[in-house]
């Protein structure tokens, strides 16, 4: 049976401009990838050695086209949601103060040095946010990666999926790839390839396997990257299955070319 689905990503892409004109006065500058970063380890209480952490590191453009304005616009709005900002940096500061200030009252009510649970107070928040490497020219993929426990059994784990249109800086759904009346079509292929993928007979035997779709039917999830002629469909934890069932990739052909 195959394993889990993981991902793993380039961490770079690079973005080249045209420009006719060739007066260095007048000539573009070409767009370069930054980082926006922040780190914070304090104790969970005075005196203890225990820690709790937050750290995000999120690729960003530096010029101010379209393009870097609609990937920052989407980072703050979405990614952070902290709306209002243009700064990804002045955003994510003030994420992480919000969420400081809570994990704060929350340690303090749950904390006992004597405690047997007191490591499960080590809170963490680990974002990381950078552009992937897709096959295709005219759209850029931006993953970003969510880490973090709050206590409890187990931590989250999500990735999630960004694609613009680089010349217009344009968040793409996936119906700007996918037509309603492709629908039926791109489903289908989703569900041949999962029975394919975990060796099931059909979608029941599937969710008896699996877990998957006990929580919801497959749909076409505006969280998708691309891979040359095909389109890959990401379902986190409890999106259509259990936690147990992990991510949830699917591969499928595009119904129509993506250059």
């Amino acid at each position: 049976m195959k394993t889990r689905f993981l991902l793993t990503s380039a961490l770079s892409v690079c973005m080249t401009l045209a420009c006719t004109d060739k007066n260095p006065e007048t000539q573009q500058t070409e767009p370069t990838w930054g980082i926006a970063s922040l780190n914070i380890d304090r104790p969970i209480a005075a005196g203890d050695t225990l820690c709790y952490h937050i750290e995000m590191n999120l690729d960003t453009l530096s010029a101010g086209d379209p393009l870097a304005q609609s990937i920052a616009r989407v980072i703050c709005d979405s990614v952070l949601r902290m709306t209002g900002f243009s700064s990804v940096q002045k955003a994510m500061t003030v994420y992480a103060d919000t969420m400081e200030t809570e994990w704060k009252e929350w340690i303090a009510e749950a904390y006992n040095p004597q405690s047997e649970w007191r490591e499960t107070l080590q809170y963490t928040y680990t974002l990381d946010g950078h552009p992937i490497e897709n096959g295709c020219d005219s759209i850029l993929s931006y993953q970003t990666t969510l880490d973090c426990y709050l206590g409890g059994a187990h931590g989250s784990y999500v990735i999630m999926y960004y694609n613009f249109d680089r010349s217009t800086g344009k968040l793409l759904n996936i119906r700007d790839l996918v037509p309603a009346d492709k629908e039926a079509e791109v489903i289908k292929a989703m569900e041949a390839q999962l029975c394919q993928d975990w060796e099931a007979k059909d979608m029941t035997d599937l969710k008896e396997k699996t877990g998957i779709t006990a929580m919801g039917d497959l749909y076409l999830s505006n969280n998708f990257t691309l891979k040359g002629d095909s389109i890959t469909f990401l379902f986190n934890q409890y999106d259509i299955a259990p936690y147990a069932a992990g991510l949830i990739g699917i591969t499928v052909k595009a119904p129509t070319p993506v250059e």
